[in-house]
């Protein structure tokens, strides 16, 4: 595809081993002994019949995508045994040393043919050289280049040649004034392979006979250095490999399989028990803005697994990242162009047991048509003339008591409908994936594209539910005591488009991303409310969407001789929204000791939220590689950054005033608003029958600008083929502002500001202490600021309470000093082991806390700075391989876990654990694949330690998340080729989520079992 022009051109082929041209899915190998070539060694893949190792050491294999097993042998003695998985058009490339005195050494590079510039200059390199002749005369001045790209170098006068060039495929071109054109063909490098060729050119300029010879092949000497990709934080990947057989259809659910990683609510990622304002998230470099006001983080739920590549969590800083990384950097990748056409189908449905064909409770505002796609239809807007009607209230003194009352009753009369609770069937879950791309080469270069397209809905639930509050003191009483219900229609819907352009060394990127989720949610409540000592039925309707939407601009650039000069630059454009129209909250008590329910009038109450964020973001960096010395390599790495975010956040709330005093009567017996809300008693005076009230509060409405400018730079020293040193800086500023209102009183305006400059210190070192071992030291600065939310003076509803959650104005920037070491060995290319250490030091955390109150007002949330903190953890993961007798049959266990310990200091001395940190983390995956019969079965469990969801103040305990183990087993058969069914059982022990206030039960729900069975079709 790759394409050189070149004037007066005699063209010769050269193949880099001994196959023609290269194929889609392609396994490469290359085994030498002691040094030289294993000629005549055996190599068998996945079970299959065996062939011979060439002259040059090498074999070449067909590949398809999953699992597979390479068995190297001699006669029937076996030497080396080799797993790995590989995406579906990957190309891999093998090499394995082996020795009589030693353990056998291997290394596996994967890779796509339609990669970025960058990616390629950055890959590992081979080699290819020989002699070319001519007539059987040395050819002395002949160009040996390659098509699409400016490698070219001359013959000398013995009519040698030399190339090196990273790994991947090409076509290479013999040019000779005085030769006519000859044939050519692709051509492939592999990497740390030096390939010794020799050409022969026909002797008349019209004779385009060539004959290649192949003479040897060598492996470099620091071939399994150079392939081990130094990072130089700590970092945790999840490749295409690994999210598919995970199973997980959302990131949220994938990210749960990298160590020390916990998710909360199936969408807010924790990283070592840090979340929230300590995690930041990136797509494709750029930062995100957040689809839910109740959490600082980007919930993940918005991204699909199959519109991603790679995950990578690193959990160190450096200067390159966002300065707020203190727990660590979620960086999402999404998928560009394939190498060549091809596309993809999944169709899943799911069961859950006790919900799927029952009938539950539901929206009355429920419209088949638009809710199935996940869009309000304006059946839940504001009714219409009620905004006019409140608008003009606040003027009162303009308009006599008559206006005043009439404006109340028709105000009334178009609030009162779809109050009552509507019945419907939970149906099965709906999941539909589709994707598809294509490449297209032209005269320079190759133009590809990606598209895919998601669309799920379903049920979930929160079953048997116990809901409690407890008096403040100690005493343990509980306050409030519910039990709940709760169930939701869940509608995704997302897409993504990438185009992407390759001119040599310059590659262009246009990613499209477009992600909406939809929950429409009903809870009914029953028990004893404490303020009033009654019995009480009451339930909350919502309707939430979020969207996000993106459209980013990439470049990478590779420049100079050598390409040691590396540009990358990306512009984006994001909008994050979330829209939650009315949510209705209606309550019923049993007052008057006739066991018939009233309705609590004043306690009704519709609310109309609208958030959105606008952000743009721009990043430039650049990166110089110095040219090597026997000392060692040198980067010299640095970048500039700047980001703009505005947020509108609207809210209305309306109900009703009066009924108390007025006679009228309110009993309820079948539970439904519209028996007393009726045109007869909506009169537009409290005195006499029930009015219009506007219940929004001036703070209810904010808005908020965030500007953030940064630079970097950093300075990476490879040394003594050892040691690798990083010293990085980050400077930021940081202007937030925030605008709302007083609560009470002279309802003057609130205005949050921060504004300050930082510099972020790092380092870095790392020992690599022999080929499989290595130890890394970080030691870091970085900083916790609060959001919007929580420095406006609004309030918000939390999601997994039910309860308000007021921002703090006054809220400060808190710093962290980070101190990380982790020891690393590796026994093959996915077996490890990894033991790491780590301190967190922290001024001023920001804590959620329980708002000082009496009664359900208690019930709030709200923010505050703890004066100092500090957590300190080990953290161990680990993968092994269990060998089978078939080689066709293999198994492995993989164990990441994590213990954490943490302190808040308080005033007089005391202390307690810091807010939202577990004790431990662990997550255990055992898998077993079955090549002859294409199978798959991976056991996956995850459990968390007890935190601190909320904090006590004025007496009451803290709120704890209690320990849950969670159970996943995932089933996939390849029926036949490129099609598979598979199969999950999630959440298999159905265990309780469990929250607690002084021991006793807080809060605690069971989601159910969910089965799921679907298909995937490739083509």
């Amino acid at each position: 595809m790759r394409r050189f022009a070149v004037q007066h051109i005699a063209a010769a082929a050269l193949s880099c081993y001994a196959v023609a041209a290269h194929a889609d899915d392609e396994l490469v190998v290359y085994v030498f002994q002691d040094g030289a070539p294993a000629a005549g060694l055996t190599a068998a893949l996945d079970g299959g019949a065996p062939q011979i190792v060439g002259n040059d050491g090498s074999v070449v294999f067909d590949l398809g995508e999953g699992a597979h097993r390479l068995v190297l042998s001699r006669d029937d003695e076996t030497l080396h045994v080799l797993r790995f998985n590989a995406a579906s058009g990957q190309y891999v490339d093998v090499n394995v040393a082996l020795s009589a005195h030693g353990q056998p050494r291997d290394s596996i590079e994967r890779y796509f043919d339609a990669e970025s510039a960058v990616e390629r200059a950055e890959a590992p390199k081979g080699s290819v050289s020989g002699l070319v002749t001519q007539d059987g005369a040395p050819l002395a001045g002949a160009t040996v280049g390659v098509r699409g790209a400016a490698a070219a170098v001359q013959t000398d006068a013995s009519g040698r040649y030399a190339l090196r060039l990273p790994r991947g495929h090409y076509t290479l071109v013999i040019q000779h004034d005085g030769n006519g054109a000859a044939a050519t063909s692709d051509v492939r490098i592999v990497g740390n392979i030096d390939k010794h060729e020799n050409f022969a050119i026909g002797g008349s300029a019209g004779d385009d006979g060539i004959a290649e010879i192949v003479v040897s092949s060598s492996l470099q000497p620091r071939a399994f250095e150079e392939n081990e990709r130094f990072a130089t934080n700590v970092i945790d990947t999840l490749g295409i490999e690994e999210l598919a057989r995970y199973g997980d259809s959302e990131v949220s659910a994938s990210v749960l399989r990298v160590p020390s990683v916990t998710v909360q609510d199936d969408r807010y990622v924790f990283i070592r028990g840090l979340g929230g304002r300590y995690v930041t998230t990136t797509l494709n470099g750029a930062t995100l803005p957040s689809t839910d006001p109740s959490k600082r983080t980007v919930p993940l739920d918005l991204f699909p697994s199959n519109i991603v590549s790679q995950l990578d969590v690193r959990k160190t800083f450096i200067a390159s990242m966002p300065g707020e990384s203190t727990g660590g950097n979620l960086v999402i990748n999404t998928r560009s162009f394939p190498q060549a056409a091809a596309g993809k189908l999944s169709l899943t449905l799911g069961y859950i047991p006790g919900l799927t064909g029952d009938d539950v409770a539901s929206d009355p505002s429920r419209n088949f048509t638009s809710d199935l796609l996940g869009w309000d239809h304006g059946n839940r807007d504001v009714p219409g003339g009620v905004e006019g009607i409140a608008a003009a209230l606040e003027y009162s003194d303009e308009y006599s008591d008559n206006v005043q009352q009439e404006l109340r009753r028709v105000g009334g009369i178009l609030l009162k409908d779809h109050l009552d609770l509507d019945r419907t069937t939970a149906t099965p879950k709906l999941s539909f994936g589709a994707n598809y791309g294509d490449v297209y080469g032209f005269g320079g270069g190759e133009f590809g594209f990606f598209v895919a397209g998601n669309y799920k809905n379903g049920w979930s639930q929160r079953d048997k539910g116990v809901a409690r509050t407890y008096s403040a003191g100690g005493s343990g009483n509980a306050y409030d005591d519910f039990d709940f219900v709760e169930s939701s229609n869940d509608i995704d819907a997302s897409g993504l488009l990438s185009l992407g352009l390759n001119l040599g060394a310059n590659t262009f990127q246009a990613n499209t991303v477009v992600s909406r989720v939809t929950e429409n949610r009903v809870r009914v409540s029953q028990g004893l409310d404490g303020d009033s000592a009654f019995q009480s039925y009451r339930y909350t309707i919502d309707w939430i969407e979020r969207q996000f939407l993106s459209q980013q601009l990439l470049g990478e650039h590779v420049l100079g001789a050598g390409g040691r000069f590396t540009v990358n630059w990306q512009l984006t454009g994001s909008q994050a929204r979330r829209y939650a129209p009315d949510r209705r909250e209606v309550r019923f008590d049993l007052r008057e000791g006739d066991d018939v329910y009233n309705l609590q009038v004043p306690n009704l109450l519709r609310r109309y939220d609208d958030l959105t964020d606008n952000n743009v973001d721009g990043a430039l960096d650049f990166a110089y590689k110095f040219e090597p010395t026997d000392f060692g390599v040198a980067t010299l790495s640095f970048g500039a950054q700047a980001i703009h975010r505005k947020r509108d956040a609207d809210s209305q709330s309306y109900g009703y005033d009066g009924g108390l005093q007025s006679g009228v009567d309110d009993n309820a017996p079948n539970r439904l608003v519209s028996d007393v809300l009726t045109v007869d008693n909506i009169t537009g005076d409290p005195g006499t029958g029930f009015a219009f009230q506007d219940k929004t509060q001036p703070s209810d409405s904010y808005e908020a600008e965030l500007d953030l400018d940064s630079a970097w730079l950093s300075y990476d020293l490879m040394f003594l083929e050892r040691y690798q040193i990083v010293l990085g800086g980050r400077y930021e500023h940081y202007r937030q502002t925030t605008d709302t209102f007083q609560l009470a009183g002279d309802q003057s305006a609130v205005r949050s500001v921060i504004d300050e400059n930082t510099f972020l210190p790092t380092l870095s070192f790392n020992w690599f202490i022999d080929d499989v071992q290595q130890l890394r030291f970080a030691a870091t600065r970085t900083v916790s600021r609060p959001d919007f939310k929580e420095t406006s003076n609004a309030v918000f509803y939390d999601q997994e309470f039910n309860f308000r959650v007021r921002g703090n104005p006054n809220l400060k920037i808190s710093k962290v000093t980070n101190l990380d070491l982790r020891w690393e060995r590796y026994w093959s290319e996915n077996e490890s082991l990894s033991v790491a250490l780590f301190y967190k030091d922290f001024t001023d955390p920001i804590e959620r806390v329980v708002q000082a109150a009496s009664g359900t007002a208690g019930n709030s949330r709200t923010f505050q700075n703890a004066d100092s903190a500090y957590l300190y953890g080990v953290e161990v993961d680990t993968r092994r391989n269990l060998a089978f007798g078939d080689a066709g049959r293999n198994a492995f266990v993989a164990f990441n876990g994590s213990y954490i310990d943490s302190k808040v200091k308080l005033d007089g001395g005391d202390a307690r654990k810091l807010q939202g940190q577990p004790d431990y983390t662990v997550n255990l995956v055992l898998g077993y694949d079955d090549v002859p019969t294409a199978q798959q079965l991976t056991l996956l469990l995850n459990q968390n330690g007890k935190n601190i969801v909320d904090v006590g103040v004025s007496g009451r305990p803290d709120v704890i998340e209690e320990p849950r183990l969670k159970l996943d087993l995932n089933y996939k058969i390849n029926v036949v080729e490129n099609f598979a069914f598979k199969a999950k059982v999630g959440n298999l022990l159905n265990s309780k989520i469990e929250f607690t206030q002084g021991g006793k039960v807080f809060q605690r729900y069971e989601t159910g079992v969910e089965l799921e069975a679907g298909i995937d079709w490739k083509f």
